[in-house]
């Protein structure tokens, strides 16, 4: 007998209850479209609970409202100031400067001759706020539920310099700027979410606390899913798109 007032509901269920009841809300998302297309979160769900020999990451193609949303584009406007030496990259737990500067001053260092196009990429985290879950819209509560708390964004460039008639910097020019998203798809057993039940109002037999319509989804359950092979965490890599707002591809200058 499920206790539905205890913290942990899914806790007392068997593991193949607990992956049938993750399976029926993926059903349940899926049924509820985001900006006309079906859920990243529901897809991502499914392939997790459906074990299989992954050679490589999972391919997705990121919808609009992944890749024109503000995190997204503040993110970008952040590589960019990284490409053109005007802000610190972030780099695991330190910060230092890269990108056209360092390249402009040794070259041969960075395998560039100098004087043709530069070729970078950066990769860095990008946050999700968790209060999405609360006060998020539709496509907000999508990303938060399919990219968790943050998610890899990364960007390759092709860029040409000239330096300034003053001698004081240099005219950068981006020939090319494209990004795409890299992800881990797992759950961290130390969190939990609130997630809709989708067996509120259910009639039928097994539903779990079908007068809940939504309930506190604790990620232990997950790990318990994992230990028995019944779900297996994977990689993602959206495809490339190709970066055209003018905020972040329009020429810059470096500093010297």
């Amino acid at each position: 007998m499920v206790n539905c007032s205890a913290k942990d509901i899914l806790a007392a269920l068997a593991v193949k209850d607990v992956h049938a009841w993750y399976f029926r809300l993926a059903d349940f998302v899926s049924k509820t479209k985001v900006n006309g297309r079906d859920p990243l979160s529901a897809e991502f769900l499914v392939t997790y609970l459906a074990p299989a020999c992954r050679l490589g990451p999972v391919a997705f193609n990121a919808p609009t409202y992944v890749r024109n949303h503000s995190i997204i584009n503040d993110a970008l406007n952040y590589h960019r100031k990284v490409y053109l030496t005007q802000e610190k990259a972030r780099i695991g737990k330190s910060k230092r400067w890269v990108g056209i500067r360092p390249r402009w001053k040794d070259p041969a260092k960075y395998g560039w001759n100098g004087s043709g196009p530069i070729t970078m990429h950066y990769t860095a985290l990008v946050e999700v706020p968790i209060y999405w879950q609360i006060t998020g819209s539709k496509a907000e509560t999508d990303i938060l539920h399919s990219l968790g708390l943050g998610f890899q964004l990364r960007t390759d460039v092709v860029v040409t310099v000239k330096k300034q008639s003053s001698g004081k910097g240099l005219n950068a020019e981006f020939k090319s700027f494209e990004a795409r998203i890299e992800d881990r798809y797992n759950f961290n057993p130390k969190e939990h979410l609130t997630m809709p039940n989708p067996d509120y109002r259910s009639k039928e037999a097994g539903a779990i606390c079908p007068r809940r319509e939504k309930i506190t989804v604790y990620h232990t359950n997950a790990a318990r899913m994992v230990k028995s092979h019944l779900a297996v965490p994977y990689d993602l890599q959206s495809q490339t798109w190709t970066i055209n707002r003018k905020s972040v591809i329009n020429p810059g200058i470096v500093t010297l």
